[in-house]
């Protein structure tokens, strides 16, 4: 195997990985962005839209959008960040917690199936995916 061709299973096996969580979403009825923020919200940590933004590759107006969304529905609120003016960490409400597990708690067994199903070895993918990221992007 040389090297586009590794590239071409891998972008193949990627997006393979992406329309189950593009599909996922859409049988939610809900968009992708607001099914990643929602996970990302739900870990039980405050987060920035910037955090967010860069933690999931998602577009910074794309995060502002769905955060503004949310927080008129009362499932997030803005908290002021101590010595910043400008940065607000964004935290689940009650009502939000039960939103982000109405959608996705079906999700995280589906997750925890195919963890389940897999080698130490293979769980050692995230660590991988993250090197070739890097490398990508030129970073070391």
């Amino acid at each position: 195997m040389n090297s586009r061709s590794f590239f071409y299973d891998f972008g193949r096996a990627l997006y393979h990985v992406d329309s189950f969580y593009g599909e996922f979403a859409k049988q939610s009825n809900v968009s992708p962005a607001l099914l990643w923020v929602m996970y990302a919200l739900n870990d039980g940590k405050p987060h920035t839209q910037i955090e967010i933004s860069n933690e999931w590759e998602l577009p910074k107006t794309t995060v502002n959008t769905v955060i503004k969304e949310i927080q008129q529905d009362g499932y997030v609120e803005l908290v002021p960040i101590k010595g910043k003016r400008r940065e607000m960490s964004i935290v689940l409400t009650e009502s939000g917690k039960e939103y982000a597990d109405s959608i996705l708690s079906d999700l995280y067994k589906k997750e925890a199936t195919v963890y389940k199903s897999l080698s130490s070895e293979d769980r050692e993918i995230v660590a991988v995916l993250e090197k070739i990221a890097r490398k990508l992007k030129g970073d070391k």
